[in-house]
Parts: C-alpha cells; sequence; structure tokens
C-alpha cells in the first residue's frame, strides 16, 4: 500500500496557539508519496522517522517519500511523514492516527501541539480552541487539552513560496515565549491574533477572499513584533500584498514558507520566480491523509 499524505498551512493563529487563542489550517493540494520498502540495514537518519518505526516494531525497512517540497518549510513535513509512515501499516481511525502521530512528534521535539497531524488526517480547514464548525475531536497532553473543529468551506487558491531557508519550530516558539512571559504587551498581541483568527474563520466559511486576504495581513503584522519574520519573508510578504488579496509567514517563523492569496497570479509568479524561490501555485483541498493499492 502506499500512502499519500497533504501539506499544510496555518492561515491565521500560529503562536497563539499556544497559549489557548484559536487557529485556522488546512490541508493543501501538495502531496507526499510514502511507502516502506525492505532494507539490509534499516539505516534511517531522521529523528522523528526511527522513533515512528521503534514505535511500530518496524526493523530493515527503509521509509520512501517523493515530494517536491522542502523540509523545514512550515508545511507540516514531519507530522505528515510520522502520519503516513503509521498509516502504511496500521488502519487507525483519524482521529487515533492524529493522536499517535502527535505523540511521537512531541516525544522527538519535546514540544508541539496536535494541529498539524489533526489537519492532516481530517483533511480540509481545520480549527483549534474555536467555537465555530463542526466538531471532530479533542486530543490532551500535559494538562493541555487542544479541541479541533471542521470548518465546511469550497477550497482557496493559494500561492505558497518556501523563502529558502528552515525554521526551527522550537527557536521560535522559544523566543515568542520570552516575550509572552516579560509582560502586558505580548498577552495583547496574542489576544489581537485571537480576534483575528475568529474573523478570519468566518469570512473563509463566508467565501470572502478579499476579508481574508486583508486578515491574513494584520496578522502577519502582529506576528512580525516577535521578530519571528525574515527580510526574504518580507520581501515575499511585499511582493504578495502588491499582487494578491493577502501574504503571510505559515508556521513558526524565522525562515519557511509565505502564503499568498493570488489576485493577479501571472504578475505574481512572475515576480517571485525572480528571487529565485521555490514557487507552488496550489489551491487547498478536502482530502485529509489516504492510501490507495498500486
Amino acid at each position: 500500500m502506499v500512502v499519500y499524505s497533504p501539506h499544510k498551512v496555518i492561515l491565521f493563529g500560529e503562536h497563539a496557539v499556544v497559549y489557548g487563542y484559536p487557529a485556522l489550517s488546512a490541508t493543501v493540494d501538495l502531496f507526499a508519496k510514502i511507502n516502506l520498502v525492505p532494507s539490509r540495514t534499516g539505516l534511517q537518519f531522521t529523528p522523528f522517522v526511527q522513533r515512528t518505526l521503534s514505535y511500530l516494531g518496524l526493523t530493515n525497512v527503509y521509509v520512501k517519500v517523493e515530494t517536491n517540497v522542502p523540509s523545514g518549510s512550515g508545511l507540516g513535513t514531519s507530522s505528515m511523514i510520522i502520519s503516513g509512515i503509521i498509516m502504511c501499516e496500521r488502519d487507525y481511525s483519524r482521529e487515533k492516527l492524529a493522536n499517535e502521530a502527535f505523540n511521537i512528534e512531541y516525544e522527538t521535539q519535546g514540544l508541539g501541539s496536535p494541529i498539524d497531524t489533526t489537519t492532516i488526517a481530517a483533511g480540509g480547514f481545520v480549527l483549534t480552541n474555536g467555537k465555530e464548525g463542526v466538531p471532530l475531536w479533542k486530543i490532551e497532553k500535559n494538562g493541555i487539552s487542544w479541541s479541533f473543529s471542521s470548518i465546511p468551506t469550497r477550497n482557496i487558491e493559494m500561492v505558497i513560496v518556501y523563502s529558502g531557508s528552515k525554521g526551527s519550530t522550537r527557536e521560535q516558539v522559544a523566543k515568542v515565549r520570552k516575550f509572552y512571559e516579560r509582560g502586558g504587551f505580548a498577552k495583547d498581541i496574542m489576544k489581537r491574533i485571537g480576534n483575528i483568527t475568529e474573523e478570519g474563520v468566518k469570512a473563509v466559511a463566508k467565501g470572502d477572499i478579499e476579508k481574508v486576504g486583508e486578515l491574513m495581513n494584520e496578522n502577519h503584522s502582529e506576528l512580525k513584533v516577535f521578530g519571528i519574520s525574515t527580510d526574504k519573508i518580507e520581501k515575499i510578504v511585499r511582493i504578495g500584498r502588491e499582487y494578491g488579496y493577502g501574504a503571510k509567514l505559515t508556521g513558526a517563523g524565522g525562515g519557511g514558507a509565505v502564503v499568498i492569496i493570488p489576485k493577479d497570479k501571472e504578475r505574481l509568479v512572475k515576480k517571485l520566480k525572480e528571487m529565485n524561490v521555490i514557487v507552488f501555485d496550489t489551491s487547498t483541498t478536502s482530502a485529509g491523509i489516504f492510501k490507495r493499492s498500486e
């Protein structure tokens, strides 16, 4: 069996979700093809792959991943691969898959949230810690609880741009935490991001692309205060705002990717390619992870 596992973006609420505010994520039509092939050594050099194989009790296999999306891009690569390996071997429910994949990722990194694994398992638009949508499931870890729901709506066309440098989730989360623990200013920013996310969910549900873009711009401006953007990301965002409805970093920051809602896609893509960055012309998708025989 071969597993097709989608990448994901966070449209609103990264970092703020760590402190209990809502976040909106979605799977995108960029799938990795994952399967397990026999190997005499079974050597895997990525810690989260090693831990996943150990969890499944697998030896002498090699995890083959076919994707054109770079790791460290902020598009959920580790969650996508962990989920894919598990699904190659187990027929879990989507809820259990999201939970088990998150446990492996958490044990490997020592931090994180189940947003990525839940989004990849459920597919479509997924709201974390919100009040809207169709309830999915809850996940708890170390006294923290996350609730998830699905937001039914039509897909959104988008351009995703890899900035060329990897972002470290651990480093960026720690950086933001220092700001947050200093006092009220950072807490006010998190509250504003939470409010932006709530508005964004309603705009997405209505299919109001202009409003979605406007709110993405606001969300990015708030995130910039924490110093998690880069010069390259800011150049990409400026182009995205000129030829699109909105643009923002997606994920932890410090590198990684930018998501843009295009208005003049032809000129947007042309300008971006002049920067020598990796550009994905894609859209959200209602599909989550799946497997089939080939």
